[in-house]
């Protein structure tokens, strides 16, 4: 035994430290190598979802909008972007399949609007986290892939914190011309109508629209209430409740979504 070890108690062959690190290395390896593959597995079982119906379905939509319209909904050029609910209360949507299959049905609306084909995406609860965008080549396994992976956990439902950050995001850090189109997806009340009351405020000086859905059965007051919102400079937001987004069929599910962001458009 030497100097530093006779000092600290330590024998200087004495192994077992890293023997033990090495094993639950090896061993979380293995876990984590067992998952991909059984993701692999439950990929190649996936059922392709057909896009094309869907896309002819906003087409259509589109071109009943652009009827007696000041704009040509069918060659609109817009920044498309999602902020979805990741509460508590959201689990069982998750589980189910129900926000997959609602993100699968909002992506034709970014291949149509969006100059790059992509739908942007956050998730909110207490905090909120931008993820990867939604393209053509991940849509199908987003879900499961991208949003359960997310560096948060789902809490309380609080508007604000993603409000701001998708405000700077498209104020500060990508600029255009082009509007921004947010849908913004809920299933709750929030906690934090100050905060969100001065954000949403903020966002009425910007070239944004942010079309709140609520699904379920909450009242949502604060949403409802939005309309008469005093100290805006444009009213640029539109509220729809739904109780089971995919309970509709195309048709109204892309004209309750764009109907409202529409008719801003008209009075710009």
């Amino acid at each position: 035994m030497g100097f530093l070890g006779k000092l600290f108690g330590k024998k200087e062959n004495d192994s077992t430290g890293s023997t033990v690190v090495q094993q639950i290395t090896t061993e979380k390896d293995l876990q984590d190598q067992m998952q991909d593959q059984n993701e692999e597995k439950s990929d190649s079982h996936v059922t392709p979802i057909d896009m094309s119906k869907h896309e002819e379905n906003l087409n259509t939509v589109l071109i009943n909008m652009s009827k007696d319209n000041k704009i040509d909904m069918t060659k609109h050029v817009a920044r498309v972007a999602l902020a979805m609910d990741y509460s508590g209360s959201m689990s069982n949507l998750f589980r189910n399949g129900a926000v997959q299959e609602t993100v699968s049905r909002l992506l034709p609306i970014a291949l149509r609007f969006d100059d790059n084909g992509e739908l942007e995406s956050w998730l909110f609860s207490n905090g909120s986290e931008r993820l990867a965008a939604v393209t053509k080549n991940n849509y199908s396994t987003y879900v499961r892939k991208v949003m359960n992976k997310a560096n948060m956990s789902m809490g309380g439902t609080s508007y604000a914190p993603v409000l701001k950050e998708m405000v700077s995001y498209y104020k500060d850090i990508e600029p255009s011309e082009v509007p921004a189109f947010i849908i913004f997806i809920t299933d709750g009340e929030n906690w934090d109508t100050n905060e969100t009351n001065k954000i949403v405020k903020e966002l009425s000086n910007y070239n944004m629209f942010v079309q709140f859905i609520g699904i379920g059965d909450e009242s949502f007051n604060y949403l409802r209430a939005l309309d008469h919102m005093e100290g805006r400079k444009h009213d640029n937001t539109g509220f729809t409740a739904v109780k089971d987004m995919n309970g509709m069929t195309d048709e109204q599910l892309y004209t309750e979504i764009l109907r409202q962001y529409k008719d801003w458009l008209n009075k710009k």
